[in-house]
């Protein structure tokens, strides 16, 4: 059968076609973006932190009474409490810092070699204000230099020593060792591996971390825990009552493990790539229906026209074939459509998530997918139509 005839069928069901061209384009535009999220959420997951994610537990906290939130009280208050969690069995190690690992957004601001500002100014770097344990709660490693020791007065913090993560240091000074150079921030004493900090961040990895007293504590602060395997439940389940215990006029937000917190950085991603990905299923599966009915309902109606064709001698499977190909043209255009909607859709997701562009070889591949569907769905309909008799169809000629 011609183009020009299947396309003539095809287009002189105007309502039905024009209802199928647009559920089909649809269909499309969801599964796309919806697969399109879906590898993108799975790929920020798997994507290393440099963290242990599962045994290491986040506490975020605030005083409630304004006395406790200024020094010395706070100083005090800092050091309980760091006593108190190192006590429980199973803690290795404690830390508090002002600010959390893996987070949207938080404390940070521009950072650079202070000989040449112009070509290596970095934004957006977020500022660990931490106690020295930090470093034993990450785990890591130190690649130059060596870790400060003592915590920077409030009062005279001169020239204070920063520790940054080996992107940012290689970012800063590609062509020589950071160690002793001077950042706007203070002097490099040290570099270390790379940690996921702020998503935010130019870089997730750019990191400046200072062995200090955080300046305020008015919107909490944090403290980090790194567990022995296999009993950070059990070190969890005892954190709320120890820390309370030390001080009772505190705030405790939550209590989670890095793992958890880094699924919930991605939760927005993940929530809508899931809604899409089940509206998605559901347009195909009323995809599939409508082809089905449309299908069979056209076949039914073509009975004599079908019976003819077999009584001139067209073969079941020419039959078939010219049913199936109908319906093929029909999914190639609302395809067709469908990318271009699939493009509106992507560009609209960009404005309120991070969404990749649309590559090109997954319209490919969801074109192929959708083409299979609608055969399986429009296959039995087309089979059975193949079966008229030629004598029955034609005997009210």
């Amino acid at each position: 059968m011609s183009f020009y005839l299947l396309c003539k069928v095809l287009f002189s069901r105007k309502v039905v076609t024009g209802l199928l061209l647009l559920q089909l384009a649809l269909t499309l535009a969801l599964l796309l973006n919806s697969v399109l999220l879906m590898q993108q959420t799975n790929r920020q997951l798997k994507q290393p932190t440099g963290l242990d994610l599962h045994n290491t537990l986040l506490v975020q906290l605030k005083p409630t009474t304004s006395s406790l939130r200024v020094y010395p009280a706070l100083e005090e208050l800092f050091t309980r409490q760091l006593q108190a969690v190192q006590s429980i069995p199973g803690v290795l190690a404690a830390a508090y810092t002002n600010q959390s690992a893996i987070l949207q957004g938080g404390n940070n601001g521009n950072i650079y070699d202070v000989e040449h500002q112009d070509r290596t100014n970095v934004p957006a770097v977020p500022m660990y204000y931490v106690s020295k344990d930090f470093f034993t709660v990450l785990n890591t490693s130190v690649l130059q230099g060596e870790l400060p020791q003592n915590v920077v007065s409030l009062d005279d913090p001169g020239r204070p020593a920063v520790v940054l993560t080996k992107s940012l240091a290689d970012k800063l000074f590609p062509d020589k060792s950071a160690v002793g150079q001077e950042v706007n921030r203070g002097r490099v004493a040290a570099v270390i591996d790379d940690f996921y900090g702020q998503r935010s961040a130019q870089n997730v990895m750019y990191n400046g971390i200072q062995v200090a007293l955080p300046y305020t504590v008015d919107w909490g602060y944090s403290i980090l825990v790194r567990t022995a395997p296999e009993q950070t439940e059990a070190v969890r389940q005892q954190l709320d009552q120890v820390i309370r215990k030390v001080e009772p006029n505190i705030e405790i937000f939550y209590i989670r493990n890095l793992a958890e917190q880094y699924q919930r950085l991605y939760r927005t991603e993940y929530g809508l790539a899931m809604l899409l990905g089940i509206l998605s299923g559901l347009m195909l599966l009323v995809t599939m229906v409508s082809s089905y009915s449309s299908t069979h309902f056209h076949a039914l109606k073509r009975q004599q026209e079908i019976g003819v064709k077999r009584a001139l001698g067209a073969s079941k499977n020419s039959i078939l074939l010219e049913l199936l190909s109908e319906n093929w043209l029909c999914t190639a255009i609302g395809a067709s459509i469908g990318v271009v909607l699939a493009l509106l859709l992507n560009q609209a997701l960009a404005q309120v998530i991070t969404i990749p562009p649309l590559n090109w070889y997954l319209p490919l591949t969801t074109i192929v997918t959708l083409l299979l569907c609608v055969t399986v769905a429009t296959w039995y309909p087309a089979a059975i139509a193949t079966r008229v008799s030629p004598a029955t169809a034609t005997k009210a000629l």
